[in-house]
């Protein structure tokens, strides 16, 4: 999981994303600002973390929160007593209480682990770790429901600087060097880098290393992957299991390797399909074969599915999309950018395409090229009865003929949405017009 790209497209509406996402409302205030970091509790429960789509460079200390399912959105303010620290990673327990790990982004900071007991109105620091100067603070954290807990931070004297709690915070344990495999020279870790399922946990490296417990942060082991580095300027990837066992690891470079020993071992996955992975941010649907990938860069912006371990490929929009998690085949989010405090922000997962296949309409039409100059070609095996051209704000703007080949000549540049209606169903598909 990493830091997502600053917003650059214009926002759609909910017609683009209707046959998979639908679109709700974060709740803050400020224009552009995105969410990510999500941390799913069940299928009603989840919290995310805010910042600033302009300029991500640009601090903000913002939560979002839902309990239906992400109808709806409560935002709040990380009220830590430093408005210059940032926030590496929120574990909520339900609706009310949550931990949260903030960084410091200047030498005069201190960072650490804060708790929230009211929903995010007071956040209380928790004294009992020891990360107590600018070197030594939080990249991860995961708490559990029966008091469990593991905060992870970067090596401190060449020994990874991890504690365990029992009791919820209220004492911790640093974890003995002895059960963690030392660190490489200048071997660090990254903010939100953290897989968990059940008691087993991985954090990702600048060297490329995975490091994986089995029991919740007591014992650690080691793998390298076949990166060099999980969060570089030019090279980095994302980390997502099914189950203990069953990983896939996604690169910035579009490709896909899988894992069936937790992570110890690694294969490239040859790609197919109608789609391609976005190269940011991907998640397992929790215990099955299915994945969904985004991707915020402006020049290959949308997100896509795959039901069979990252093999075969379906995209779903063209559409910037940061960070992704889910819950179960029918619970998921992703986040988007703000419209203003009432309009936009996160996407929610919206049909059941992930397991019963719904979506099968939406495999059997493209858009292509995209961005389009002049023509727009459309690749379908059904009968065109309609094709309609829509803004962003949802006005039929024409009514083209019914072929496979859309002339854009006198309209203007900019996104659009094409409506088209065949023998089999209706779909929407947006597109850039050059």
């Amino acid at each position: 999981m990493r830091l997502p790209l600053l917003l650059t497209i214009l926002f759609f509406s909910g017609y683009a994303q209707a046959q998979f996402w639908s679109t709700a409302s974060t709740g803050f205030p400020t224009t552009s600002t995105g969410i990510s970091r999500f941390d799913i509790v069940d299928a009603n429960i989840a919290w995310g973390v805010g910042y600033n789509g302009i300029n991500p460079a640009n601090n903000i200390q913002q939560f979002s929160k839902t309990n239906d399912a992400g109808l709806t959105w409560t935002d709040g303010v990380f009220s830590l007593g430093n408005v210059g620290l940032g926030i590496a990673q929120i574990s909520a327990l339900d609706f009310q209480t949550a931990y949260v790990a903030a960084y410091p982004r200047n030498a005069m900071q201190t960072g650490g682990v804060w708790k929230t007991t009211d929903g995010g109105t007071v956040w209380t620091k928790i004294t009992s770790t020891q990360f107590t100067d600018g070197s030594s603070f939080p990249n991860t954290l995961q708490f559990y429901n029966n008091g469990d807990g593991v905060v992870m931070g970067d090596p401190i004297a060449n020994v990874w600087e991890i504690y365990t709690t029992t009791d919820s915070g209220t004492t911790f344990t640093r974890v003995n060097s002895a059960n963690i495999p030392v660190p490489l020279t200048n071997e660090t870790g990254y903010l939100a880098q953290l897989e968990n399922v059940g008691n087993s946990l991985w954090f990702t490296t600048s060297t490329g290393r995975i490091y994986h417990s089995t029991n919740r942060g007591l014992n650690w082991v080691v793998y390298q992957s076949p990166v060099s580095d999980f969060g570089g300027t030019a090279i980095s990837a994302d980390l997502t299991f099914s189950d203990a066992t069953k990983g896939v690891m996604q690169t910035n470079a579009g490709l896909i390797y899988s894992t069936q020993d937790a992570g110890a071992t690694w294969s490239q996955v040859t790609t197919s399909g109608t789609g391609n992975p976005f190269r940011d941010n991907i998640a397992y649907i929790p215990g099955t074969n299915s994945l969904v990938s985004v991707g915020s860069d402006p020049a290959f912006a949308g997100s896509s599915y795959s039901n069979d371990d990252g093999a075969t490929w379906t995209n779903i929009d063209a559409i910037q999309h940061v960070d992704v998690a889910f819950f179960n085949d029918t619970n998921g989010y992703s986040g988007g950018f703000t419209q203003n405090s009432q309009t936009g922000g996160v996407f929610v997962s919206s049909s059941s395409v992930l397991s019963s296949g719904e979506f099968a309409f939406a495999k059997a039409i493209q858009l292509y090229p995209n961005p389009a100059l002049n023509q727009l070609n459309i690749t379908t095996e059904d009968s065109i009865l309609q094709l309609e051209l829509i803004n962003l704000s949802g006005q039929l703007l024409k009514i083209f003929p019914s072929t496979r080949t859309v002339a854009l000549d006198g309209i203007a540049s900019g996104m659009y949405l094409l409506k088209i209606t065949t023998d089999k169903g209706t779909q929407t598909l947006p597109f850039l017009k050059q």
